[in-house]
C-alpha cells in the first residue's frame, strides 16, 4: 500500500493535478465547522519534490 500525502491547500492540489499527479481522495475537514477539504495524493519522490519547489516560489 502506498503512503498518502495530505494536502491542505486548495491551490497547492490543483497545481498538482495540473502537473499529472492524481488525487487520490477528497475529504472534507474534521475540524468544527469547516467548509474546507483535504486533499489526499500517492506520496512520491516527485510529489515531495514538486511540492519542496512550490514552497521555495511561493
Amino acid at each position: 500500500m502506498n503512503k498518502e500525502y495530505i494536502v491542505f491547500s486548495q491551490k497547492l492540489a490543483g497545481e498538482l493535478m495540473i502537473r499529472g499527479f492524481v488525487l487520490k481522495k477528497l475529504k472534507k475537514s474534521n475540524k468544527n465547522n469547516s467548509n474546507k477539504n483535504i486533499f489526499i495524493f500517492n506520496e512520491s519522490d516527485d510529489l515531495l519534490k514538486f511540492i519542496q519547489q512550490y514552497k521555495q516560489n511561493k
